[in-house]
């Protein structure tokens, strides 16, 4: 026995000691069982991701109620939590459309053409590419204070307008948008040619005479319903003779003479 020999007094301090033992193991013996029980069993999961369909609504409510900055955020969550379905690609369009609404056009072009490589084919690529146009026209319009047409700006999205309309055009003729992007494009080769004539100018004040006449030759060719073309012909005359080049100066004149005795 384990006991033997020890005094009563000394049986009993043991005795307690290794009944506080037992007990103790006891019951680190329970807290282990315990959270092995708890690990396996099943948990409730509470990153669970919102539906693709609801994410989308919610989005379009917030777009409605023009909580924009809430809309932009659910649109992105949905094309990014559900890259490659049909309502993530449509997430862009709207997104293009958000931006639009905030007159933010670089965004916006972003996104619409984030649509139009995930759905080249679908029966809204002529609405989108349509309002790429007009974003396009809309950026020429802006200036630091108020809407205003200025020729020393980046002229990139009139020749942008004129590409996408090139484009449009080849593939689109019988949409209903045709007007309105071929009379943004009116204005846009307009607003194009007169910067170029602008530019024509500043070359002629400082005498450099073939930038001038590389210019307005560009005009000439590229731009035929300028209202300008008659004016660009006699600067092109004076650019010539200015430049020692009176030969081309008289070919100008003859091919005047013969355009106005043809129009009368």
């Amino acid at each position: 026995m384990r006991y033997t020999g020890m005094s009563a007094v000394t049986k009993s301090r043991w005795f307690a000691i290794e009944s506080a033992t037992k007990a103790r193991n006891s019951i680190i013996l329970f807290i282990q069982f315990s959270f092995l029980s708890f690990a396996c069993s099943p948990v409730q999961d509470t990153n669970i991701r919102t539906p693709a369909r609801e994410l989308y609504n919610q989005a379009i409510i917030a777009s409605e109620d023009q909580f924009y900055t809430e809309a932009e955020e659910l649109f992105r969550q949905l094309s990014n939590e559900y890259s490659g379905t049909q309502l993530a690609t449509l997430a862009y369009l709207q997104l293009g459309e958000l931006f639009f609404k905030r007159n933010n056009w670089d965004d916006a072009e972003v996104n619409y053409r984030s649509f139009l490589i995930r759905n080249p084919n679908s029966h809204l690529t002529p609405y989108v590419i349509s309002q790429i146009i007009s974003l396009n026209y809309e950026k020429n319009r802006y200036g630091v204070f108020i809407r205003e047409r200025s020729f020393d700006r980046d002229m990139e999205p009139n020749r942008k307008i004129i590409q996408e309309y090139q484009r449009f055009y080849l593939l689109y003729r019988q949409s209903n948008y045709l007007e309105d992007v071929t009379e943004l494009l009116s204005n846009a080769s307009n607003d194009l040619a007169e910067y170029e004539f602008v530019v024509g100018e500043y070359y002629f004040s400082q005498q450099a005479y073939n930038s001038a006449i590389t210019r307005y030759l560009y005009l000439l060719k590229n731009f035929p319903k300028f209202e300008r073309r008659n004016q660009i012909a006699e600067r092109l005359i004076d650019a010539y003779e200015n430049n020692q080049q009176p030969e081309k100066a008289n070919s100008i004149r003859i091919i005047l003479k013969l355009q106005s005795s043809q129009s009368t």
